[in-house]
């Protein structure tokens, strides 16, 4: 919902120009960027848990990625963006029906970015603060795309980029081309056209840890004349996908502060039972002909479209879905302008003006006929509505010396559209009563302040405050369960007070001459008033009710955070730590067994987890190393569907439960540069063949179970990750 999430200018330290992915340690606040995300054999969500205080949710039904921050993830909680565009998309799977003979009948729904990674050249994340338009109530993640000049060298006019990967146990094959011109023009300027296609193919049913695969699975059973039944948390063969995407950029630049960019993304898949498309249509402008002149414009179009298969089922409302379509329908605008003052007394001031515009909406073509028992009031995963949310943002940065103050603002204007059906009966619990349509609104100050002090290159302290809002969005208000009982237009928004205290330390020259040293650590606590969740409610009457609703008591999040990185030049290491604690209600649609919602997965972190790199160059030409990854104990929602916090009491809110121990994965990786821009990198993931089931996965809380010869339930941890997997890759750029 903003331009960009960070802005990095091209800093000196110690004479030495900063790289990229070294800029977050000479920039104050919980800042990390990650480069070369689509050379990497890593996975987009392994390379963005190795951000301290970043994970993701993954999820195989829906094929994007799904950023989560210090807990909270989703619309609205973490702004996550493509090229500044927020990504709106929110996915809905099928399933395998109510009374499925797999351990689990459900599909899942989440916000995710679909966004192929071969195209991806880098991401930038924020925590607990904000710059420009609203940055998410508790951070923002930026995905950045390839443009001409990352493969048109300097003095060149043609431009070539071709990446292929394959890998065992259903890892591929993953192949893009991307082809580039240019041309340079007087006073600086240039003109440039690039085309992109990517493609790939991953499968589920992978073999696991110490041998066997995943869909094979069974849990004993006494009434089976083999003493076992189908146990696989999930059907492989609905979870293949074959994504393919295109990227086309034009790019104009007449003169050396004047630059418009034209964008055009397309991503297709067709997954867990439907079709998947999404196109961007983007439009950048920059100009900055003078220290007070400097205005950045952003337009852009994004419109996600599913269609489900004529076999796609949901398990409450059987062929309510088949053939039927959903979209979203995001748009976006953004206008600023920067001023950059030298004032008197050596004071130097920077300050951002401007208006962010986001419009979202949600439609499908499901019934609207109330006495249709199948009707779009019961299909609670792809609710309808409309969501607008302008932003008036003023940002300020005043330096003095070595000190250094941020003080950004911002008016959060919130609109949110939708229809609340009629009441399922007359005596219902739920009001208004009748059929309506709502248009809530309101009106939040976002504020963010941060000081700093740059003693010395190796400690610039920073501390800082921020207040952020986030308001209801069509998912929770307009949640039709069944039909208006479960509609809450009375949610108001949740806003978190977030505090940081840290330092900043980057060196080059710490022990030799040519090493180079970085290092980020802080200390953050967040208070979140008003929390959003839903519960599930058994009244006396016998009605029920699943209901999106604001906690009573605040949700707390706190922990520290640190990074590392030291370079050699023949040794090189990379490391993040984060431990962290947080309070928060769990919703009862997170339960793997609530029917075709899967609405709001756990997102608690893992108490701590750890990302360490270490590698070694044998010369310009060959380096290799290994990523070792910790993760600390886990939850997921409890399997066993009677398992609650309180059995007496008529609200029903789920437990959790710890994972099995999850031990330390290493993978090992070896590149080479065979010729000139021609290089192959080989890897192997979880080199010891470790089984474990990977922590925030979407099918952790599925509730497949077992019986021993009493007829007592065995509840299966049994969602392994993959096994031992070897990939290679090879990029040429020409």
């Amino acid at each position: 919902m903003q331009e960009e999430t960070l802005e990095f200018d091209t800093l000196e330290v110690s004479g030495t120009g900063v790289k990229n992915d070294e800029k977050a340690f000479v920039t104050s606040g919980a800042v990390s960027s990650r480069e070369g995300i689509g050379s990497n054999t890593q996975s987009i969500d392994s390379i963005v848990r190795s951000v301290p205080g970043a994970y993701t949710n993954t999820d195989q039904a829906q094929g994007g990625v799904q950023v989560n921050l210090r807990g909270m993830a989703g619309f609205g909680r973490v702004n996550t963006m493509i090229d500044g565009v927020t990504q709106t998309f929110f996915g809905g799977s099928a399933d395998q029906g109510y009374h499925s003979n797999l351990s689990t009948s459900t599909g899942t729904s989440a916000f995710s970015a679909p966004v192929d990674s071969n195209f991806l050249i880098s991401v930038d994340i924020e925590k607990g603060s904000f710059s420009g338009g609203h940055g998410g109530l508790m951070g923002s993640a930026n995905f950045k795309t390839i443009g001409v000049n990352d493969l048109v060298r300097e003095g060149n006019v043609f431009g070539f980029l071709g990446r292929f990967s394959y890998g065992s146990n259903g890892l591929g094959p993953s192949y893009m081309g991307s082809v580039a011109g240019k041309s340079e023009l007087e006073n600086g300027g240039y003109i440039g056209v690039l085309f992109g296609y990517s493609g790939k193919r991953i499968t589920q049913n992978y073999t696991i840890g110490g041998g066997g695969k995943i869909g094979d699975q069974t849990a004993p059973d006494p009434d089976s004349p083999s003493g076992q039944s189908p146990a696989a948390p999930f059907d492989p063969s609905l979870l293949t996908q074959k994504p393919n995407s295109q990227l086309f950029k034009l790019e104009y630049a007449p003169n050396s502060f004047t630059s418009a960019i034209f964008n055009y993304r397309r991503y297709q898949n067709e997954l867990a039972g439907r079709k998947i498309n999404n196109d961007n249509y983007q439009l950048d402008f920059w100009h900055n002909p003078l220290s007070w002149i400097d205005i950045r414009f952003l337009a852009a179009y994004n419109a996600g479209k599913q269609r489900y298969n004529s076999d796609a089922n949901f398990s409450f409302s059987p062929d309510a879905i088949a053939n039927k379509t959903t979209r979203n329908q995001g748009y976006t605008f953004d206008i600023s302008n920067n001023f950059y003052n030298e004032l008197t007394g050596g004071f130097i001031l920077n300050s951002r003006f401007g208006t962010n515009v986001l419009i979202n909406k949600y439609k499908n073509d499901f019934s609207t006929n109330a006495n249709d028992q199948n009707n779009a009031y019961n299909t609670a995963f792809q609710p309808k509505g409309e969501q607008r949310i302008f932003t008036y943002y003023m940002d300020n940065n005043l330096k003095y010396d070595i000190f250094e103050l941020g003080l950004n603002l911002n008016l959060y204007d919130w609109n949110l559209k939708g229809f609340k059906p009629e009441c399922a009966s007359a005596d219902a619990s739920c009001f208004p009563h009748e059929a309506v349509d709502i248009d809530k609104n309101g009106l939040r100050l976002n504020a963010s302040i941060m000081l700093s002090a740059a003693f010395h290159e190796l400690f610039t302290p920073f501390a800082s405050f921020a207040r952020t809002n986030r308001a209801p969005n069509v998912q929770e208000m307009f949640f039709p369960y069944y039909y208006g009982n479960s509609v809450n237009p009375y949610l108001k928004p949740e806003q978190a007070n977030t505090w940081q205290i840290g330092f900043n330390s980057f060196k080059h020259g710490l022990l030799k001459n040519d090493d180079r040293f970085g290092l980020k650590a802080l200390y953050y606590k967040t208070l979140i008033k008003d929390y959003i969740y839903n519960e599930y409610f058994s009244l006396a009457s016998g009605e029920t009710i699943m209901l999106f609703r604001n906690a009573l008591d605040k949700s707390e999040f706190k922990g520290f955070e640190v990074e590392l990185s030291y370079d050699l030049g023949f040794a090189y290491t990379k490391a993040s730590y984060s431990r962290q604690e947080s309070k928060q209600p769990v919703s009862y649609t997170s339960g793997g067994y609530s029917g075709s919602l899967g609405y709001s997965r756990i997102s608690e972190l893992p108490k701590d987890y750890a990302n360490i790199e270490l590698g070694f160059r044998l010369n310009d030409r060959i380096s290799f190393g290994g990523i070792a990854k910790y993760t600390g104990k886990a939850k997921r929602v409890t399997g066993n569907p009677n398992n609650l916090s309180d059995p007496n009491s008529d609200i029903m809110t789920l437990q959790t439960e710890e994972l099995p121990n999850i031990p330390t994965i290493v993978d090992l990786y070896w590149n080479i540069e065979w010729l000139k821009n021609f290089t192959m990198r080989a890897e192997v993931q979880n080199a010891f063949d470790e089984n474990y089931m990977d922590a925030l996965n979407a099918y952790n809380s599925t509730g497949g179970m077992g019986y021993d010869q009493d007829y007592n339930e065995i509840y299966l941890f049994n969602n392994s990750a993959r096994g031992r997997t070897f990939v290679v890759s090879f990029e040429y750029k020409y």
